[in-house]
Formats: structure tokens, C-alpha cells, sequence
């Protein structure tokens, strides 16, 4: 059986740790799978939250788990390299899968150690290229630029590439030329938990959803939004606080941490209908979207885009902007606003569903979320790795 060992950096509880768990469980059994863990004390700062995690995406004794620890990924720039390279000379994992280009910097040392563990000509490194083109966006960022040079830029000598989106297949071509688009690629796409989000046995009615929302302190509300994001500039937030201030009748959730840039926002603007919560297990993030009028998401770049989509999986419609992954994974499935900052369209939107209308095309709908069902990516994978 061959062995392939999947290199992260972020716990088991982000996107990026719950899509390598997602990985393993697509590879297994065919793959003996392994799983080394790039640990520092940021993004690892809780081991039981980590493991109840991971136990939530896949069975522990489906694969095996490794670790090593620095106490930042800067000085895991260099301190992650040795034990990468012992730990592929004890697997001789017949692929290693990086799960993101900022650990392009070890792929030259997994091929160097894989060379040593199994001869030359075998092995083979494969990284997966997904959202990670902020820096186009902010050409100028002083620190999308040394992220650029120092840990993405060797990502390009991994021997072949998978992609969420033929979106960012095409945007990778863009920024790393022809090294990467030459090279052996294939979109893969990414899938959602839908034994996790999916829609409730009964109809969520308007009592409910009113019901709920009085649970979590909104009152006197005629309907609410939910947006999950970051607070950064591509995840235009700002439009959304502005269908906030547009619809003060509406309550508007953001699941994020909130900023001093943020708070300032709600301030000025007395956003009274404005509520945030930093964090929430996926149980709650799934009740959310299925008592939520609508799933809000006027991100500007998303290398795929899953929350709409889970949105979608519990029966509540998406309004996104017309942009990115996001426009390829949602047209001709649920509504887009174009230009995204477009504010006006989107609370017209928001008007038409809180009255009861139904915007998004259901046979479409059901096409998308197979399409991001285990089994489906399953084969994908499988197909990529041959």
C-alpha cells in the first residue's frame, strides 16, 4: 500500500486543518495516510479543542498523527526543516502533500529527503494551491511581498498541483508563470460535512427563527443575516456593515473576530443591529445558518468560498458577490451582486427573501452540493494521486 504524509500548519479546527483531515479521509484506505502537524503555540493553543476536532472530521485511528513544534512559523522557517526531513526518512511516504503554498519553503526539503528515503526518481511532492493570492490584491503590502519570497516562491518544484477552483488554477498561472502552469495540475474543489450541515428534520418556520434570535438577544427584528469572514480588505466587510446601517430593521451576525477597525465602523455609524460573535463550534455555526433569512457574503476574492455553500447544505439562501471562485461555484445558483460593493442591490435582494421569496434555483442547488460531497471529492482526489 503506498503512504502519503500531509503537511499543516493551522489546528484541526480551521479550514486548512479540518480540509487536511477532509484529505485523509478521501485517501483512506487506499493510502496508508500520516499527518505532520507544524505546531506553534498561535495556532495551536489548545490540545483538546485540537483533538475533539479532528475526532469531529475523522477517525484518529485512520491515520497517523506526528508533530513538532517551534515557537512561531518564523522560526519554524528554519526549525521545521530537520525534523521534516527525519520524519519522511522514518515514513518513506510515497507522496508528501503540503496543504498551502506558504510551506512552499519545504518542499526542496521533502524532495531531498524523499530522494534519500527512496531512491532517486521515486517520490513525489504535491501542493495544494488554493486562496492564498491576497498579495495580488495588495500589491503593495510589505508583508504579502516577504510571505511571496521567502515561503511561497518554491512551491513551483513541487511535482504536480491541485487546486480548489479553476479559478485559482488560473490565477497561479497568472502569478507563478509557466513553471506552475506547465506542471501536472487538477482541480479538485473542496468538500463540505453535509452529515453536519444539512437541513433540520422539520421546516425551520418564521416562529422559530424569531424564537431563536430572541435566544441570542436579538429582538424586535424582522429578520437576520449571517456573514463569516476575517477582517481583511478582500472580505468587504465594510459593504456589509453598509446593508446594516441600509436595513436597520434587520439583523445583521458576523461570526469573526471583531477589530478595533471594526468596532470603530459600528460606532460611527450606530449599527444597534450589528451583532458579533468571535467563534462558534460547528453545531452552533450550523444552527446559525439554518434559523438565518439569508447567508450574506460580499467577499471581493475567495479561492472557493464554503460558507455560502454550507449555507446552502441547511436550506438557507446565499447572496454573494459576482467575484472569484465564488461566481463560478454559485451562478445560476443563487443570487450575485455586481459590482460587491454594491450595497443598495444587495439589501433589494435581502428585501425579496425576508418577504418570503425563494432566490435560489433548487435543482442547480442540488447539483453544487454534490458536487462538494465527500464522495464526489473523494474520486477527485483519488483521480489527482494516480
Amino acid at each position: 500500500m503506498k503512504k502519503i504524509l500531509f503537511v499543516c500548519d493551522k489546528n484541526e479546527c480551521t479550514s486548512f486543518g479540518r480540509l487536511t483531515l477532509n484529505l485523509v479521509k478521501a485517501v483512506t484506505p487506499e493510502f496508508e495516510a500520516h499527518v505532520l502537524w507544524l505546531k506553534t503555540p498561535k495556532f495551536f493553543p489548545d490540545a483538546a479543542k485540537s483533538a475533539e476536532g479532528a475526532a469531529a472530521v475523522v477517525s484518529p485511528e485512520s491515520y497517523s498523527a506526528h508533530e513538532v513544534w517551534a515557537k512561531s512559523l518564523y522560526t519554524g522557517f528554519f526549525s521545521f526543516r530537520g525534523p521534516l526531513k527525519s520524519k519522511i526518512r522514518e515514513i518513506a511516504p510515497d507522496m508528501v502533500f503540503f496543504i498551502r503554498p506558504e510551506l512552499g519553503f519545504l518542499v526542496p526539503v521533502a524532495k531531498s529527503a524523499q530522494k534519500s528515503a527512496l531512491g532517486k526518481g521515486n517520490g513525489r511532492t504535491v501542493m495544494f494551491v488554493h486562496d492564498t493570492f491576497a498579495e495580488t490584491l495588495y500589491p503593495g503590502s510589505l508583508k504579502f511581498i516577504l510571505l511571496n519570497k521567502f515561503y511561497i516562491k518554491a512551491c513551483v518544484r513541487a511535482d504536480s498541483f491541485v487546486y480548489n477552483s479553476c479559478w485559482t488554477r488560473d490565477e497561479a498561472a497568472k502569478h507563478f508563470g509557466t513553471k506552475m502552469s506547465s506542471a501536472p495540475g487538477t482541480v479538485i474543489g473542496c468538500p463540505i460535512d453535509q452529515e453536519l450541515f444539512n437541513k433540520p428534520a422539520e421546516p425551520v418556520t418564521a416562529e422559530k427563527r424569531k424564537a431563536f434570535r430572541r435566544k441570542y438577544g436579538m429582538r424586535n427584528f424582522d429578520g437576520m443575516c449571517v456573514n463569516v469572514s476575517l477582517d481583511e480588505p478582500r472580505k468587504n466587510i465594510d459593504t456589509y456593515f453598509e446593508m446594516a446601517r441600509l436595513r436597520p430593521d434587520v439583523a445583521f451576525v458576523r461570526v469573526g473576530k471583531l477589530s478595533e477597525r471594526l468596532r470603530e465602523i459600528i460606532n460611527v455609524k450606530k449599527l444597534y443591529n450589528v451583532f458579533h460573535f468571535e467563534r462558534f463550534n460547528a453545531e452552533e455555526l450550523r444552527d446559525f445558518y439554518r434559523h438565518a433569512d439569508l447567508m450574506v457574503y460580499p467577499s471581493l476574492l475567495e479561492g472557493f468560498g464554503l460558507p455560502p455553500i454550507e449555507a446552502i447544505a441547511c436550506g438557507t439562501p446565499a447572496l454573494c458577490a459576482a467575484t472569484s471562485a465564488v461566481k463560478e461555484n454559485l451562478e445560476g445558483v443563487a443570487p450575485l451582486i455586481d459590482p460587491p460593493t454594491d450595497a443598495e442591490a444587495f439589501v433589494k435582494v435581502i428585501d425579496r427573501v425576508i418577504a418570503g421569496e425563494n432566490v435560489v434555483d433548487e435543482a442547480a442547488a442540488e447539483k453544487l452540493l454534490e458536487h462538494c460531497s465527500m464522495g464526489a471529492f473523494k474520486e477527485r482526489v483519488l483521480a489527482a494521486l494516480s
